[in-house]
């Protein structure tokens, strides 16, 4: 018999450490017959396979479109520009028409313009997992246009602009050939270089 002496997790001490993985912001939509249509911001967006092309997003089982979510067959991702931080308050926000000004006429609720991407999915599967649901998605189509990603990381809002301007020597590399240790390679790598 096995038994476990740990002490409960710190979901806010564990939250915390969360925030400082960065993430893209997605609006998801929906609009399953017979329903009225549903979308909400999201950060747990994820890539899962490209041969076939599966995605996937987690939904709190007490978040208020739940159940619609629960029921689609068909979903939109939009990926967030840099400029729309407006867009991304708006679908986070209860009380507000998240729809005004858009079609959100088909079944995979509408593609928010402006967007840096979109992909329109078929549900593939849902899989219950601890206080959400794990939903996936097939793509179906996809489009892109320019533009920079809007991320969210630390509780706030951001953007990535530009790829790192200087490339460091690979720590793996400094590591084989003896001329450094993790403690110098990251005080180094957080200073500016080696």
């Amino acid at each position: 018999m096995c038994r476990s002496n740990r002490k409960p997790i710190d979901t806010r001490a564990l939250r915390h450490a969360l925030g400082h993985f960065p993430t893209g912001v997605a609006v998801v939509t929906t609009a399953p017959e017979g329903c009225a249509p549903a979308g909400m911001t999201i950060n747990s967006f994820h890539s899962i396979s490209l041969e076939p092309a599966l995605v996937g997003w987690c939904i709190a089982r007490q978040a208020g479109s739940y159940r619609t979510f629960q029921r689609c067959g068909q979903f939109t991702f939009s990926f967030l520009d840099e400029n729309q931080r407006y867009v991304a308050d708006r679908f986070a926000r209860p009380g507000v028409d998240r729809f005004a000004g858009l079609d959100s006429s088909g079944p995979a609720g509408p593609v928010i313009p402006g967007a840096c991407a979109w992909l329109r999915c078929r549900l593939y599967r849902q899989v219950a997992l601890g206080d959400h649901l794990l939903i996936v998605g097939k793509v179906s189509a996809f489009g892109t246009s320019p533009g920079h990603p809007l991320v969210f990381a630390g509780g706030k809002y951001g953007s990535v602009q530009r790829p790192v301007e200087r490339e460091l020597p690979h720590p793996a590399a400094l590591l084989a050939a003896g001329k450094a240790d993790f403690t110098t390679i990251n005080r180094t790598s957080a200073g500016g270089g080696l």
